[in-house]
């Protein structure tokens, strides 16, 4: 027994044993997966980190300056004699330097603000500085500081500080002391004088100019001309390269540039200038035997002071650089002549006058202010740094000072900024505008993907990135994000597309399947072409992979072999990235034309992807076809829009030119793609009758309106979103259920007939009414005139003939509908066209936004002709009468503002380009008869059409031999002449085409379709 005992335990504890083990391994694989998240994180924060101390900058050392015993005492005392800490409101702000005396030679001091101020709050000026300082707080907390440049070829003396923190104002003092010897120049000794004249000008004196004759030389009897010589005489040695040069025409083609480079820049500022400064042929001037040479550069500038402007003409020079050697002595000699010196920045005049200036052009910046003798004019915030001290200074008000830089006059209601009543209700308007507007297109772009689209996973990864992508470009750092966002894009969202269309082509086609094995083969090959042909040699590298290429070939045209093909491909991409991994390994550097072949071959997947899933056409010829046209398109936006060495591209692509290029298709290509694939899938959707009532194509056609409508409208974008919103629904209600039903052409033509029929009835009895008559025989005829006129065959009443689909699809109805809207508007886009380019609008930005601007009546045609049954209306004129209206409202705001805003501009000196009032008027009663022109021309071409569409002739609805049913076309015909001829005849007549920003604008609902 006790055997038996000692049995049974030993067989239980192997049993817990067993199950233990067994519970053992079942849990292992969790234990696994548990620990390889732990090491996973555990790098990626070890990753992170690594990172992070890699993009922390070692901070700069403080310039620190060359201290005495006594600077750096008086320095000590004047730190020690500043409180640390912030004075009340009403007292001066107190200011510190140090150290306070530096001696000449000095290349930076730290100047202190005694105040909590944000950093953009801050700010200081002086005549010793070299550039404005950047102020940032303290350790301490208490207290705002900087460290300045000086110009080390300052001379000894005192020099004022001024600083403003906040709305407080406070001054130090700042002394440069004699300091060591200067060391010996080892560059040839240079000497430069700039002697610059300002004097009265008048009309015909601009002859001496370089430019020759102004393009416009209409001058208002109240403006005041100047004019501005400057002379640089430049002495150096005459075997100096700069004379060489010179001689050998350097300096012929851009004289000014070449002054810049050596001497530093030179810009004169008045109200408007005639004629810019531009200089003429340098001249060098050597005498035989002398050492020395002369090369002078004689500048002219002919400029306007406008009568009710801030009148002061001004004079500003901006040191050279260090790329040549500067001149050892350089100084500038101001002249004015019925001028007067008003105020100077920089560095203290050697000599001043009311009329003269001399001053030493060092290494610092300065800007010579003059005003007319016997006049005054504000100047202080042309010559100093900040606008707050220079309000100070002239003892005005800075909150006055922020007034008077609003976009209008204080007080206008349209002034943005403007402290009215009406201006704070218009600013509200366009706020509350913008927002309802974001918010319609957000919702409207919701619906148009389709709650189908929302509720898979894989869409939910590309909006993550596609929106996360926008937010980086619009608000992130150029230099570190906007790029590798790109990068992501153009690498992430080739990969969902294909995954995608993988995804809806399960079970009815295995073209996605070949087309990602052969993206993976070609992927594999360029990697590989790479290290193979930096290790053998192009011929080599070329043999081997022209045979890797045809195994994969054959594989693809074998039919028995076929399914082979992703096996095949991804071998050769797994040699490819294996080879690529190992040159990365051995030190090489993948050249930049492998990203571009990589960049081009995602390219082309996203759009394979793309129009595949969107279209639902599994087909290679049609894939092909539309990866080269898209291909073509984006080359040629490419090529207008980036500004690169295009032949880099083959003989050594910079990394520079490569990011563009990225950058280029993230954020413009891919979106235009996507706007394009609505439109395809719109096509597709639109190939029956149920893409009248499909809410995926109704919030399509509205989201491209309201983008048309926001990339054109300016500040008031969010109110012309709003009114296109409201048009919208204005033109199409909810539909009646006996208009969406399909109707063969064969029935169409039944409609057509029975509704020509029973109109001739009820003409007939409108006239046996209009005759006297009575009796047995006229009730007769009466009674079956009736009935003839009611009676009606099959289940749509015929009156209704002319609202249906008449036997066509939807989508063939849009297309006929935007090519009659597009050449009835054609004399008025080609007028306004002409009259952009005349007016010299043509940059990329500027020209589609024409673009937009001229579609946007043929596209809403488009929308009309798409939902026609739906259109408010029973028959084609009606329903036009209801685009006309719709159109009025997309339409007509935009001229409208343009009027508003130029009627109640005050007077003043017209800005070029934009519309007086008349015009702005002539341009509204232009764009109505447009309107009107196109809505009457497309109700009547669609009632031709859909006669013609049932075999019968127009004149059976419409008598073209009485003037009462002539007079819709009559009316059309007269409002098209007088729009061209009005278009035509009035200069600017709508002002340039409208090209405002496109504001990011997005929509909400009020009702669905």
């Amino acid at each position: 027994m006790e055997q038996t005992a000692e049995t049974r335990g030993a067989a239980h504890r192997a049993g817990e044993l067993t199950g233990a083990a067994l519970m053992a391994r079942d849990r292992s694989p969790a234990r696994v997966r548990r620990g390889s998240l732990a090491v996973l994180a555990m790098l990626l924060v070890f990753g992170a980190g690594l990172w992070t101390v890699s993009r922390i900058d070692p901070t700069a050392a403080r310039p620190q300056a060359e201290p005495t015993s006594e600077s750096t005492s008086e320095s000590t005392s004047e730190s020690t004699s500043e409180p640390a800490g912030e004075a009340g409101e009403g007292e001066p702000l107190r200011v510190g330097v140090e150290p306070r005396r530096v001696p000449a030679g000095t290349r930076a001091v730290r100047v202190t603000a005694f105040c909590t101020a944000p950093a953009n709050e801050v700010a200081a000026q002086s005549g010793a500085f070299a550039a404005s300082p950047v102020f940032a707080g303290s350790p301490s907390g208490a207290a705002m500081s900087a460290d300045v440049a000086l110009d080390p070829a300052l001379p000894p003396g005192r020099h004022h500080v001024f600083a403003r923190c906040g709305t407080r104002f406070g001054t130090a003092e700042l002394e440069i002391t004699r300091g060591p010897g200067r060391t010996e120049r080892t560059e040839p000794e240079r000497s430069a004088t700039t002697r610059i004249a300002l004097a009265p000008a008048r009309p015909g004196d601009w002859r001496d100019h370089p430019d020759g004759e102004p393009a416009d030389t209409t001058l208002d009897p109240s403006w005041t001309l100047c004019r501005v010589q400057i002379t640089h005489e430049v002495r150096m040695p005459a075997d100096d390269p700069d004379v060489a040069a010179v001689r050998a025409g350097a300096a012929a083609r851009d004289p000014g540039g070449f002054v810049a480079e050596r001497l530093g820049a030179f810009e004169v500022v008045s109200s408007e200038f005639l004629l810019d400064l531009a200089y003429s042929t340098p001249v060098v001037r050597t005498e035989s035997g002398s050492r020395e040479a002369v090369i002078t550069f004689t500048g002219v500038h002919y400029g306007v002071v406008f009568a009710d402007t801030n009148r002061f003409v001004g004079v500003e020079y901006q040191p050279p650089g260090e790329t040549v050697p500067r001149p050892a002595a350089h100084e500038i000699v101001v002249t004015a002549t019925g001028w007067t010196v008003a105020g100077v920045s920089g560095p203290p005049p050697l000599a001043q006058d009311a009329h003269l200036l001399r001053l030493n052009g060092g290494g610092s910046p300065m800007k010579v202010a003059f005003t007319e003798d016997g006049r005054n004019a504000s100047v202080a915030g042309y010559v100093g740094q900040d606008k707050g001290i220079a309000t100070h200074l002239e003892g005005g008000d800075p909150g006055e000072q922020e007034a008077e830089e609003q976009d209008g006059p204080p007080g206008d209601w349209y002034a943005e900024e403007s402290v009215t009543f009406l201006g704070r209700v218009w600013t509200a308007s366009l706020t509350v505008g913008l927002a309802a507007a974001g918010l319609i297109l957000l919702y409207t772009l919701a619906r148009a993907l389709g709650g189908a689209w929302w509720r898979r996973p894989r869409n939910g990864v590309l909006a993550a990135l596609v929106v996360g992508g926008t937010a980086v470009f619009w608000f992130a750092s150029w230099a570190v994000s906007v790029e590798a966002t790109a990068l992501a894009i153009v690498a992430g969202v080739p990969a969902l597309a294909l995954y995608s269309t993988f995804r809806a082509a399960r079970g009815r086609s295995d073209l996605p399947v070949m087309v990602a094995a052969l993206s993976g083969a070609v992927a594999g090959l360029v990697l590989a072409a790479w290290p193979l042909v930096a290790s053998f040699g192009a011929w080599p590298a070329a043999g081997v992979l022209a045979v890797a290429a045809a195994l994969a070939g054959v594989t693809a045209a074998v039919p028995g072999q076929r399914r082979r093909l992703p096996a095949a491909c991804l071998a050769l991409l797994g040699a490819g990235v294996m080879l690529a991994g190992m040159a990365v390994l051995s030190g090489l550097t993948p050249p930049h034309l492998l990203w571009l072949a990589l960049l081009v071959l995602g390219w082309f997947v996203l759009v394979f992807g793309w129009v595949t899933e969107a279209s639902h056409r599994w087909s290679a010829a049609s894939a092909i076809r539309w990866v080269v046209t898209a291909s073509v398109v984006l080359g040629v936006q490419l090529y207008a829009t980036s500004m690169m060495d295009y032949s880099s591209i083959w003989t050594g692509l910079p990394w520079d030119s490569l990011t563009i290029i990225a950058v280029t298709v993230a954020f413009s290509g891919v979106p235009l793609l996507a706007l394009v694939m609505l439109v395809v899938r719109v096509r597709r959707l639109g190939q029956g009758p149920a893409g009248l009532t499909e809410p995926v194509a109704f919030h399509t056609a509205v989201f491209f309106l309201l983008l048309m409508r926001v990339s054109t409208g300016g500040a008031a974008s969010g109110l012309l979103v709003l009114l296109v919103w409201a048009g919208v629904f204005v033109l199409l209600p909810p539909a009646r259920a006996e208009l969406l039903r399909p109707v063969q052409p064969d029935e169409h033509r039944l409609l057509v007939r029975d509704l020509v029929k029973r109109r001739s009835a009820r003409a007939a009895l409108t006239g046996l009414l209009r005759e006297p008559g009575e009796g047995e025989d006229f009730e007769q005829r009466r009674q079956a005139l009736e009935q003839a006129g009611d009676r009606r065959e099959g289940p749509l009443d015929s009156d209704l003939a002319l609202t249906t689909l008449s036997g066509r699809t939807p989508w063939q109805n849009g297309l006929a509908s935007l090519g009659v809207g597009a050449l009835l508007s054609l004399p008025y886009s080609v007028v306004r066209i002409a009259e952009s380019v005349r007016g010299q609008q043509s940059s990329a930005t500027e020209l589609a936004a024409a673009a937009l601007a001229l579609l946007s009546l043929p596209v809403l045609s488009m929308v009309f002709g798409y939902f026609y049954p739906r259109v408010r209306g029973t028959h084609p004129i009606a329903k036009s009468l209801a685009f006309f209206l719709t159109a009025l409202l997309v339409e007509l705001p935009t001229y409208v503002y343009t009027l508003v805003m130029a009627t109640i501009a005050q007077t003043g000196l017209p800005e070029p380009g934009q519309p007086t009032a008349d015009e702005a008027l002539i341009g509204v009663l232009v764009a109505v008869g447009n309107i009107a022109v196109v809505s009457i021309g497309l109700g009547l071409w669609w009632e031709w059409r859909l006669m013609w569409l049932a075999g019968e002739p127009w004149g059976r609805i419409r008598d073209v031999r009485t003037l009462r049913a002539l007079a819709a076309p009559l009316a059309a015909v007269a409002i098209a002449i007088a729009t061209t001829a009005a278009t035509a005849l009035v200069n600017n007549v709508i002002a340039p085409l409208p090209s405002g920003p496109a504001v990011e604008t997005t929509p909400t609902p009020s009702r669905t379709p």
